[in-house]
C-alpha cells in the first residue's frame, strides 16, 4: 500500500490522473487507448442490478456476467504489462498441476518472488480502481502450490466482477482457460480461487462490443491543482487501506470499471430470452433506485444533472426539457444506456412524488440515447 502515490492536493492516487482522461464529450477514456471508456460510478449498484434481474427472470446470470467482466479484464490486463512481466512464467509451469515438483528449489524460489511481485501489483491497482481491500491468499504463507490463485478480498465492489477480475488476471499469467469459485471467510470478506477449468458458459461469439465514434463535446470541468482531476472526482473520500472512494454529499461507494461487459451481458441475455430484456433490466434498475436514494438529491437542474452524468463518463446530456408531467433527456456518446434509463426513470419519480411513469426511447446506431418520462 505503500507504493501507491497520492495527489497532495486531493489525496486521490495519482495513477488515476495519468491513466485516465475526463473528456469535455462525457466520456472516460484509458490515456493511451481513447478508444477504451471507463465510468466512475455506484459500484453498490452492480451486483442490486444483476441480482433484480435475476429475481425478475427466475434464474441464476452470474456465469454469464463473469465470463464476459473475465474477458474485459484479460485484454486490459494483456495491455497494461509489459512483455517482460507478461511472459514471466515459466513454460514448464503451464502444464498442469506437480510441475514444481522438477524445479530446483532456487528456480522455484526465484520464479515465486516474481510472480508474487506482479501479484502484489495487482492488488495495488484494485485499490486505486475502489475494488475493495484486496489481499494475498494464505497460500504464499503456507507454502501451498499456485499460491498467486488465491486472493483474499474484503468488502469487494462487487463480488462477481472481483471474482472475474482474478479470473481473467490468472488466464493472462497461466495462459490456459480457468474458472473460479469463492467462499466467505469473514464479514463481507471472500477467499477467491481460480483453477484449471472449461468455462461453463458458451458464449464466445455472442458478447462482442459495441463501438461508436465520440462526438465532440463542450463540457468543461474545475480541476483539482495538484492531478488535474475533475472537482467531482478530486472531492471522493478515498481510502487507501480499504480500496474505496465515498461521495461526501450522498455517502455512495463508488469505482472504476469497463461498462462493455455490463452491456454485453444484457445484450447476450436478449438473445437468450427475448425482446423483454430490456424492460426487465431498466424496472430492476427502477426499483433499486428508488428503494434506496433519496429524493432531496435529485430535485436538480438539467445542467447540474449533465455534469453528474458526464463526470461517470456516462455520456453528454444535450437536452434536458420537461414539466410536471414528462421529462425529455438526449445523451450523445451514452453508454450503461439500460441502467440510466431506468436510474432516470426513478429520479423522475422521486423528484416529482410519483408512484410510476413510463418510458419511451431509442439508441441511435451514432450512440445518442433519446429517452422522454411520462410521469403517471
Amino acid at each position: 500500500m505503500d507504493e501507491i502515490e497520492l495527489c497532495e492536493a486531493c489525496g486521490t492516487p495519482l495513477f488515476v490522473s495519468r491513466e485516465f482522461s475526463w473528456n469535455a464529450n462525457g466520456t472516460i477514456t484509458l490515456s493511451g487507448n481513447p478508444n477504451s471508456r471507463m465510468v466512475f460510478f455506484e459500484s453498490d449498484s452492480i451486483d442490486e442490478l444483476f441480482g433484480g434481474i435475476e429475481e425478475l427472470i427466475g434464474f441464476s446470470i452470474a456465469n454469464i456476467v463473469i465470463e464476459s467482466k473475465s474477458r474485459d479484464t484479460r485484454g486490459y490486463i494483456e495491455r497494461l504489462l509489459t512483455p517482460e512481466k507478461s511472459g514471466f512464467m515459466p513454460e514448464q509451469w503451464r502444464g498442469g498441476m506437480g510441475v514444481m515438483d522438477h524445479m530446483t528449489q532456487d528456480q522455484k524460489a526465484a520464479s515465486l518472488a516474481v510472480i508474487r511481485s506482479v501479484t502484489q501489483d495487482m492488488t495495488n491497482l484494485s485499490r486505486i480502481y475502489g475494488y475493495g481491500d484486496q489481499r494475498l491468499g494464505t497460500s504464499w504463507e503456507s507454502g501451498g502450490d499456485y499460491p498467486w490463485r488465491s486472493q483474499l478480498y474484503h468488502n469487494p465492489y462487487s463480488l462477481l466482477f472481483a471474482a472475474a477480475d482474478n479470473l481473467g488476471t490468472n488466464e493472462v499469467f497461466e495462459k490456459t482457460e480457468m474458472w473460479v469459485s469463492w467462499e466467505e471467510a469473514g464479514k463481507d470478506t471472500y477467499n477467491i480461487v481460480v483453477y484449471p477449468e472449461k468455462h461453463p458458459v458458451d458464449i464466445k461469439e455472442r458478447l462482442k462490443k459495441k463501438r461508436f465514434d465520440p462526438k465532440p463535446g463542450g463540457i468543461d470541468y474545475e480541476r483539482c491543482s495538484g492531478c488535474g482531476l475533475p472537482h467531482e472526482v478530486a472531492q471522493l473520500e478515498y481510502n487507501l487501506r480499504d480500496g474505496t472512494y465515498f461521495h461526501p454529499d450522498t455517502g455512495w461507494r463508488m469505482a472504476i470499471f469497463g461498462p462493455t461487459p455490463i452491456d454485453a451481458v444484457f445484450k447476450d441475455l436478449e438473445a437468450e430470452l427475448g425482446e423483454t430484456i430490456p424492460e426487465t433490466v431498466m424496472e430492476a434498475q427502477r426499483r433499486y433506485i428508488k428503494s434506496a436514494w433519496g429524493v432531496e438529491r435529485w430535485n436538480r437542474s438539467g445542467a447540474t444533472f449533465q455534469k453528474i452524468i458526464a463526470v461517470r463518463g456516462l455520456g453528454n446530456q444535450v437536452k434536458f426539457e420537461g414539466d410536471r408531467s414528462h421529462l425529455e433527456m438526449r445523451i450523445e456518446n451514452s453508454c450503461l444506456h439500460l441502467p440510466i434509463i431506468g436510474t432516470i426513470q426513478a429520479l423522475v419519480e422521486l423528484a416529482y412524488r410519483a408512484e410510476s411513469s413510463r418510458v419511451e426511447w431509442e439508441l441511435h446506431g451514432d450512440g445518442d440515447l433519446d429517452l422522454n418520462v411520462i410521469v403517471r
